[in-house]
Formats: structure tokens, sequence, C-alpha cells
């Protein structure tokens, strides 16, 4: 037991370090408080549906109801970590990048009779991008200079969440302290001598706590199999954050400052939406399942100290499947569940009069492994999706990414019996 506690803060270190690592991502993560995740944990293999999944063997994070799930005797640790590979695309050139991301570390056990409680490290939002443009001077012929565009950061959260069961009905409650930094730069520079440069740089920092509620009722619809409904949502909130503007400019020949804007906001907010997954899961005779989530955030709401940013909404959907053969089945390939999955979303984001879309397919398969007084469950997630369209001049993202999960639980307060 020690060991597993002195394993999950030396999980939380490495995470700290890979969310503050500046992974240049997609540049539609420049928007807001960064790109929202999609898809990610512990059922990425099935499109990441959440909100009605609930077994013994994850810890579903996602819809805090699904805890009463786990069994009464075990403690959990579970880690998951996304590897990404996107090609960028314009109908003019592309390139590529490679990142780490999605890192989440959670425990759960039970409290007392049917109380059961998680904590854990999640990321919310990813921010990094770096962008350069060769654009023509206003009212000139033939004179240009150069913008960058960059940005890094994003938001994380570390939560504590507790479940109670009443007979079919679990209800949940996660509440996390949100917390991050967001930085914006960007850089003119006119290709002429004896011009000026002009750098900004725009840092938000945000900590506050957010509620989110679960609720999962499950219930027989005959011997051999049952029907699981489930919805999770948080309600609107007002974030506080502070921010640092600084804008200047530089003399390219004396490289003499004149700053153009200094702000300081120590007592902003910035409005997190309401949002809101629902859903269903169906399982027949332990061994085939179909879900199916449906997912709402009401980013037209959404400010920055203020402002409205013109948002739209946010819609998700995501379906489902697994199989697992035979749960103890006499060889390997039988205890293993396989996978399969699908989802579109779409996004907030609206450039040029075009929505921003994505669209994934994903499969996987889920392994146990069996040792003393312990149970390792290692799941394999690949997810291949679409991002964006070149058209009217923007930017198309493919993406393969593949996601780790590894849960294992231990037995808790069982002492082997010596004849």
């Amino acid at each position: 037991m020690k060991k597993i506690i002195l394993l999950y803060f030396l999980s939380i270190l490495l995470a700290h370090q890979l969310y503050s690592q500046n992974n240049t991502g997609t540049p539609y993560s420049m928007f807001g408080i960064g790109l929202l995740q999609d898809n990610y944990g512990p059922y990425t293999a099935m499109g990441g549906v959440s909100a009605a999944m609930r077994d013994n063997n994850n810890i579903n994070f996602l819809n805090p109801a699904s805890y009463t799930a786990l069994d009464s005797n075990r403690f959990y640790f579970q880690f998951g970590i996304t590897g990404e590979y996107v090609n960028i695309s314009t109908h003019q050139e592309n390139s590529s990048y490679r990142v780490a991301q999605n890192a989440s570390l959670n425990m759960a056990f039970r409290v007392y009779n049917n109380l059961f409680a998680s904590l854990g490290f999640n990321q919310r939002s990813d921010i990094g991008y770096d962008l350069y443009y060769y654009k023509m001077i206003n009212g000139s012929d033939n004179e240009y200079y150069n913008q960058q565009v960059s940005g890094e950061g994003g938001l994380n959260d570390f939560y504590l969440g507790f479940a109670y069961r009443f007979w079919n009905l679990s209800v949940g409650l996660n509440s996390s302290v949100v917390f991050g930094n967001i930085e914006k730069r960007e850089t003119l520079t006119p290709l002429i001598s004896d011009s000026y440069y002009i750098n900004s740089r725009n840092k938000i920092a945000i900590s506050d706590v957010i509620f989110n509620i679960g609720l999962q009722y499950d219930m027989k619809l005959s011997p051999k199999s049952k029907l699981t409904l489930g919805s999770a949502f948080n309600l609107s909130s007002k974030m506080n954050a502070r921010k640092d503007l600084e804008s200047y400019k530089i003399n390219s020949s004396t490289q003499v400052n004149e700053t153009l804007d200094d702000e300081k906001l120590n007592n902003g907010n910035i409005s997190y939406p309401f949002r809101i997954i629902s859903g269903f899961a169906y399982d027949y005779k332990d061994k085939w399942m179909v879900s199916g989530d449906y997912t709402f955030q009401e980013m037209s709401a959404y400010k920055e100290f203020g402002i409205d940013q013109e948002y739209n909404d946010y819609h998700k959907i995501a379906i489902g499947a697994s199989l697992l053969p035979a749960r103890y089945g006499r060889f390997w390939w039988q205890r293993n569940k396989y996978i399969l999955g699908a989802y579109a979303v779409r996004s907030q984001i609206e450039v040029n009069n075009v929505h921003i879309n994505t669209y994934g397919v994903t499969c996987g398969i889920q392994m146990p492994v069996y040792v003393s007084n312990r149970e390792l469950s290692l799941g394999i997630a690949f997810d291949l999706g679409l991002r964006g369209t070149e058209k009217n001049g923007l930017i198309q993202e493919k993406y393969a990414k593949v996601r780790l999960n590894i849960a294992f639980k231990e037995g808790w307060f069982m002492k082997r019996k010596i004849d």
C-alpha cells in the first residue's frame, strides 16, 4: 500500500513535467483556453464514451457516479498518457509534429458501505502552436512583413470525488481545483530598413474550483442483459483569472524600446460554460457491450474578462462497442476485451465562415494480468482522426494517437492466511 501511494506522488511529479513542457501542437489550440479534450480517459478505444460506462476495472473520472461499480475491498491506481503524431497541411504546404499529452493519474477506494472516493490529476485543455506568416504591408506595392504567433499552456485539474449508491441509482460529485497558465505571443517584423518591429505578450493565470455532478441508473432488462443510463454535468462557473499584457515596439536600427501597452488585471474572471454529457451502455451476457454518448458545452457563453469571444456551442457524438469472449476463459485471448469506436465533433471554432470539425475512428484492446493479490489491466487504444479543412486557406490536421492506460487494483485490508 505504501509503495502504491509513493508511486502515485512520483507519477504526479512526472505528469507535471509533461504538462509544463512546450509541446508545439495544433494551431486550433490558439482559441480561448485551448483545445478541449475530445477523446481521452479509460474508454478512448470506444470513441471516448463515458456517461454510462461503469465497471470494476477502470476509474471513470469523467462521470463520478461510476465509482460505485468498483470492488469494495480493492485499492485502485490508474495511469494514462497519449502519444500523438500529426500531419498539418494547407493547399500549398505541410509539416508534422509529435507530442505526448493528456496524462491522467487517478486513485479510488471504498470509504464506507456504499460510499466510494476517487482523487486524481487530469488535463482539461492544451495550448501549443507556433505559426509564421509572410504578408504584404497594406497600402504598399512590394513591401512585406513577417508575423509570428505562438502560444503555450493549458488547464489542469486536481479533483476529489465521492459517489454513493442508492439501490440502482448512483450519484457522484467531483470537486476539481482547476489551474494553469496561458501565454500567447505575437511579433510583427517589417522587411524594410529603419523600421520598428512590435512584440506583444498576453499571459493569463487561472485558478478556481469547478464541481462536476454525475448520475447513473442501471437496470436488468433480462437475466442476460443490462442497460445503464448516465449523465454528468457542470454548471456555468466564473473562474478567477489574472492577466498580464505587454506590448512594445523596437527600432530595428537603434534597438530602442517604446512601450505601447502595459496592463495588469488581478481580479478578472473567465467564464467556464455549462457542459453536459449523457448516454447509455447496453451489456449482453457480460460479453457484448454497446455504448453511445452526446456531449454539449455552451461555448457561445464563453467570456474572457467580460468580453464575449463569439464562439459557437460545442457538440460531440460518440459510439463504441466491445467484445469479451470469456471473462474467465482458459486461454489468454479469451480474457481480452476487443474494442471499436467512432466520434464526431462540431467544435466551438469558426474561421473564415468555416466550422472546424473533428472526426475519428478508434480501436483497441484491454488485457488483464493476474498476480498475487493484485490485478493489472493494460489498455491500448488507437485513434485515427481528421480535424479542420484546407478550404478557404485553412489548415487540416490528420492525426494518429496511441493511448496507454494502466490500471491495477490490490487487495485492501486482506491478510494472507498461513496454515
